[in-house]
């Protein structure tokens, strides 16, 4: 597990490029209270395109002496050596069939990270994302999701839910779909 301290040290870096806006699964573990992450974390940048741009990633990687790749959608990925391990951040834009809707990284919320804050997407919205791209692993982690809700240990506004649907346009009426068979209740 990498700690929150080491995360938020490692974003402190990134957010001199540019500010942005975590929409991983990150917010799970934040709102579980727990000390840390097993996972990447995915930021969304705000003020350049992690496309277009990508070179400042690229050139902080090499200044900081930390490994420069690519996701899978062929944006940036750094990889930082921390004290517990290897640190993946995942730099995403909006491109082929990743889609963050503007309003979903204008709803993000200020929350602490080690030291610092920063934005993070709300958990309605990260369940959209997920629920959107519809992965297999997705599934089972919606349903990880669903049972912390059931349990009261994540809490979500069904309203906001139900609202933030329309954001994904043409993919809305799947979004419903889905939701309603992994066993999220919509009105």
């Amino acid at each position: 597990m990498i700690s929150f301290n080491s995360v938020g040290e490692v974003l402190e870096e990134l957010k001199k490029i540019s500010d942005f806006v975590i929409i991983g699964d990150t917010i799970v573990d934040l709102l579980l209270k727990r000390k840390g992450t097993e996972s990447d974390v995915d930021i969304f940048p705000t003020e350049i395109s992690a496309i277009a741009e990508g070179e400042k990633y690229r050139e902080l990687a090499e200044e900081k002496n930390w490994d420069f790749g690519s996701t899978p959608i062929d944006t940036p990925r750094i990889i930082v050596p921390v004290e517990e391990g290897q640190l993946q951040i995942d730099i995403y834009d909006n491109i082929q069939d990743f889609f963050v809707p503007q309003e979903i990284l204008n709803s993000a919320e200020e929350m602490k990270i080690g030291k610092s804050t920063f934005k993070v997407i709300r958990l309605e919205d990260y369940i959209l994302l997920k629920v959107n791209a519809y992965r297999e692993e997705d599934e089972d982690e919606l349903k990880g999701i669903l049972y912390y809700i059931a349990e009261g240990k994540l809490k979500i506004n069904k309203d906001y839910l139900e609202k933030h649907i329309e954001l994904f346009e043409e993919n809305a009426d799947s979004i419903k779909e889905r939701l309603k068979d992994i066993g999220f209740k919509l009105s």
